[in-house]
């Protein structure tokens, strides 16, 4: 009687019922049994709500709502704007009591970012962020924590509960690299599994190869402007280490013959290097 007198709609209802024993007239009510929303240890919840506002234009996620204790208040999500959809915000290792008729939960594993790397955050939501580079920096922007684009902030190793619809997260090595431009010859990072040994033509005609070894080192507050303008370290590698290192050794082998270009080892990797760099 409460229930009609206060305005009660027929249908399926925002509230639920916990654990427990009830007196409830199912000539008018139909109950159905449901399990709670479990997440695992290392795991995350990625949640999309099936009723609210609409989505704002351009956006590919819903608004921030507070106070809604992890989507088990859904009636308070609702009353404070919250956006059917995707929700930006996932939902930690627990049980939760969420009614699956109004949300729908993913599980997911955290985003670990292993020891010896950082990881760069490639967010797809937030205001349009300002880039903070200033003009020397002409290659893509980068934005502060919280904006849409690149994160000038790295995150450090670690796990972390990433919402991986409305963020990406690319991993950057910050400790020395080497790339082995040698047949079958890889290291543990396979950045260089694709590179081969390099074959060069000498002033007398004369075809030789030649393995290269290079090392690397990306600084972690560095890492953020190799993902704004490569887009990855396999890019970084293919689109600008391969054409240099490769066009440097052929043209510099084309200068003189095979038994002086060979004796000059260390004239040849100094110039190299001064060149690379």
């Amino acid at each position: 009687t409460k229930f009609l007198s206060s305005g009660g709609q027929r249908g399926r209802q925002t509230a639920y019922m916990t654990a427990g024993s009830y007196r409830i007239n199912l000539h008018l009510f139909e109950i159905t049994i449901t399990d709670l929303i479990s997440i695992k240890e290392n795991m995350v919840g990625i949640v999309t709500t099936l009723d609210g506002e609409p989505l704002p234009n351009n956006s590919i996620a819903g608004k921030q709502v507070e106070g809604h204790n992890n989507f088990q208040d859904i009636d308070y999500f609702l009353q404070h704007g919250g956006n059917r959809g995707l929700q930006p915000q996932p939902i930690l290792a627990g049980s939760y009591y969420i009614n699956p008729w109004a949300v729908q939960v993913e599980e997911t594993f955290m985003t670990d970012v292993p020891i010896g790397n950082v990881g760069v955050v490639i967010s797809y939501i937030g205001e349009e962020g300002k880039d903070v580079t200033g003009d020397s920096f002409k290659h893509g922007n980068i934005v502060r924590k919280g904006e849409k684009g690149v994160w000038m902030e790295p995150m450090g190793p670690g796990k972390y509960p990433i919402n991986r619809y409305t963020m990406k997260v690319e991993l950057v090595p910050t400790t020395n690299l080497v790339l082995n431009w040698a047949n079958a010859r890889s290291e543990a990072h396979a950045l260089d599994k694709n590179l081969s040994t390099i074959t060069v033509r000498s002033k007398d005609g004369f075809p030789f190869n030649l393995d290269v070894a290079q090392i690397i080192h990306v600084p972690a507050n560095e890492a953020p402007k190799v993902i704004a303008r490569f887009g990855s370290m396999n890019n970084l590698v293919t689109q600008v280490l391969v054409p240099t290192i490769g066009n440097y050794f052929r043209n510099s082998a084309q200068e003189s013959d095979v038994i002086s270009f060979l004796s000059t080892r260390k004239e040849r990797q100094e110039s190299a290097t001064n060149h690379i760099k």
